[in-house]
């Protein structure tokens, strides 16, 4: 699997914390390393920087998302509307499909295939 601490050190950058905060988010970390973990074509790959990389926008995609309840940048209360900025879910799939785009050798295909019968 890849080295935790890779994974840690660059998703803190990516989040702008520290030690104190990340360690919250420790199962997001663990479960992104999973995942790309079971993708590799070549475990001797896994601490290759575009993968610790990868892990680290995965991570930080899934924290994005759950953290996605403060964007609200207007409210109105005549006819009740609000309106809802998305911008930072936006540049987090962005970043996770540029992780992603960057692995393409790396990785296996997603695609259902018959291995043997």
């Amino acid at each position: 699997m890849t080295n935790y601490s890779l994974v840690k050190d660059e998703l803190m950058k990516a989040l702008n914390c520290g030690e104190e905060e990340i360690s919250e988010y420790e199962s997001y970390i663990n479960n992104a390393i999973a995942c790309v973990a079971s993708q590799l074509k070549n475990p001797e790959d896994k601490n290759d920087v575009r993968i610790v990389n990868l892990c680290a926008m995965r991570a930080y995609y899934q924290i994005v998302l759950i953290s996605d309840n403060d964007d609200i940048t207007s409210f109105k209360a005549g006819d009740v509307s609000y309106t809802k900025d998305t911008s930072s879910v936006s540049r987090a799939k962005a970043l996770l499909n540029m992780a992603l785009k960057n692995c393409g050798d790396l990785l296996q295909s997603a695609a259902f295939a018959f291995k043997a019968v």
